[in-house]
């Protein structure tokens, strides 16, 4: 405290010396600008999770009689944060000549190639529950009856 009472008199001297100086340059006032750039920025989320997708097929006679396999119920969690959508992209694999899943905002086809669908975005809407999907898979001509590993391969990007 004896510090700062020391220096209290040259600090209040000041005062009047900054007056006059500006006083005698003519009298122009002392001026500051100043500008704060703020931005937000958003990481973008793309973000899935296969829930309830087991991870073998079991391709019965009747199946391959019909031709098809019915898989009811597997559930799907998806989260993006892009206004422009997201891309849905599936790759098909084992004794499957093509397939479709209903259950999504927008029925996807997957030729033997794969397939790919444009997903409306998510922004200003709750959070969807996760889908419940069904999948149709169409056997190719001479599948035998058997266990395969789980065909559909999921993934998603940005568009």
């Amino acid at each position: 405290m004896r510090a700062i009472s020391a220096f209290l008199p040259l600090i209040l001297a000041a005062f009047p010396a900054l007056a006059s100086s500006s006083a005698a340059s003519g009298g122009a006032q002392l001026h500051a600008d100043a500008s704060i750039d703020l931005r937000i920025i958003v990481p973008r989320v793309l973000r899935m999770r296969l829930l309830d997708h087991p991870s073998t097929i079991e391709v019965t006679r009747e199946d391959v009689e019909n031709g098809v396999v019915i898989v009811d119920g597997p559930r799907l969690e998806l989260a993006s944060n892009d206004p422009r959508g997201y891309w849905l992209d599936a790759q098909l694999r084992g004794p499957f000549a093509e397939a479709t899943i209903e259950g999504l905002r927008a029925p996807m086809h997957i030729a033997a190639s794969g397939g790919r669908v444009l997903m409306p975005s998510m922004v200003g809407e709750r959070r969807p529950g996760p889908y419940r999907l069904r999948y149709e898979l169409r056997l190719r001509e001479g599948t035998p009856p058997g266990v395969y590993r789980w065909p559909v391969m999921l993934s998603m990007d940005s568009p």
